[in-house]
């Protein structure tokens, strides 16, 4: 392949290549993960090396008729880890904010559509000869014909399907810790959610790109407006995969794994709580404050309460409407104000701090929530009023 010159669509598919490769055998035997999750997220980087090899084999027409003069075979192979990438990236997020997940011979039902579109590939072109796949491959035959592009849009439906599901992975995650902590900062989803709306916009331009291969049957469009969105799409793909190789390293550690099912919360919106909780859970809130610790889970708080973690989560969702989140900051709040206007010596930092927020963002978003104003407008808002009640005692209007 001496006489194969590279561009810069080449180079950077190439790096692709090279660098989820690489990656992959660094996160293996990095043991910076659990197991599970490492080798996941290594498959799946795997696959896009597999992605990169098709796409330049496949469309670098240097690379293409090489490799159909030397090794016809190799053509499609990379194709099959679209079937993949996305089933792949759904389990790494699950094994990562699941303790429990396990791999087990049901999810082997996610490889039906790889088994399906490798048999498909066999029948319309690895069963041909030689010859037919060489005048198959110079003149487009596959590429154009109409079951291609209907498996192509397929597969490409199913990845944007498991991408979404990635993004109902997170949102279940994070609603069940609100569930059981009072203190959820440490948690930082962001650069998972960033690294996912990134996969997600490739693989909604590998739609668009498939749908517009349907449209192209009946009217014809220019080849640029192909060329153009597939090599977003490669150059998108080789950020990505170096952003998560860096997010694997630096922020996988933020994640806090969690049982798939807690046997300890409310399956049942019906459940009825115990009327006689009610009054003792406010008391011991009003008396002993257990809110003031920054850490407190719902199961602390149970045992505090000696009652069940399900029979409290049950009263705060069905009695106080709210999870335990909700529950506990509410509670934080309601002290913050009153040091607000009690002390005024004290900063608003060390009150977030003293009455249990780790967060000054959290402890603003909550205060405004609740109050409507920053804890700095209702802090001189009651002062004021303060002042002026102080003054009207002092000079009575007759």
């Amino acid at each position: 392949m001496s006489n194969v010159v590279f561009n810069l669509n080449d180079i950077t598919l190439v790096m692709t290549i090279v660098l989820s490769i690489l990656f992959s055998l660094m996160l293996i035997s990095s043991h910076r993960m659990n197991d599970i999750s490492a080798y996941l997220l290594a498959g799946f980087l795997t696959s896009h090396a597999f992605i990169a090899f098709h796409e330049l084999t496949f469309y670098g027409l240097k690379f293409r008729f090489e490799v159909l003069e030397n090794a016809p075979n190799l053509l499609f192979v990379g194709s099959l880890a679209y079937c993949l990438d996305a089933v792949l990236l759904y389990f790494y997020i699950k094994s990562s904010v699941f303790s429990d997940f396990k791999l087990s011979k049901k999810h082997l039902v996610h490889l039906i559509p790889l088994a399906l579109y490798a048999a498909y590939l066999i029948a319309v072109y690895y069963s041909l000869s030689d010859l037919s796949k060489q005048i198959t491959i110079e003149n487009w035959q596959l590429y154009s014909s109409w079951h291609y592009i209907a498996a192509d849009n397929i597969i490409k439906l199913l990845r944007l399907f498991y991408i979404l599901n990635c993004f109902v992975l997170i949102t279940r995650y994070h609603k069940r810790h609100k569930e059981a902590r009072a203190d959820i900062s440490t948690i930082d989803l962001n650069w998972l959610r960033f690294l996912l709306f990134g996969f997600l916009s490739i693989m909604l331009v590998d739609v668009i790109l498939s749908l517009l291969k349907v449209v192209n049957i009946n009217y014809a469009i220019a080849v640029t407006t192909f060329i153009n969105i597939g090599l977003f799409s490669y150059y998108a793909t080789f950020l990505l995969v170096v952003s998560l190789l860096f997010y694997s390293v630096t922020r996988s550690h933020s994640i806090i794994p969690i049982p798939t099912h807690d046997v300890n919360q409310p399956v049942d919106e019906k459940s009825e709580y115990k009327p006689n909780y009610i009054k003792r859970i406010e008391r011991v809130m009003r008396e002993e404050k257990p809110y003031l610790l920054s850490e407190i889970t719902i199961d602390e708080l149970a045992k505090k309460l000696d009652v069940s973690t399900k029979d409290l989560s049950v009263t705060l969702n069905r009695h106080f409407q709210v999870n335990f989140y909700e529950f506990i900051n509410k509670y934080r709040i309601d002290e913050a104000k009153i040091l607000l206007i009690s002390d005024l010596n004290k900063s608003i930092t060390d009150i977030f701090y003293e009455v249990g927020f780790n967060s000054k963002s959290v402890f603003y978003s909550f205060f405004k929530k609740q109050e409507g104003v920053t804890p700095s407008e209702y802090r001189k808002r009651h002062t004021l009023n303060n002042v002026k009640q102080a003054n009207n005692a002092t000079f009575p209007i007759e």
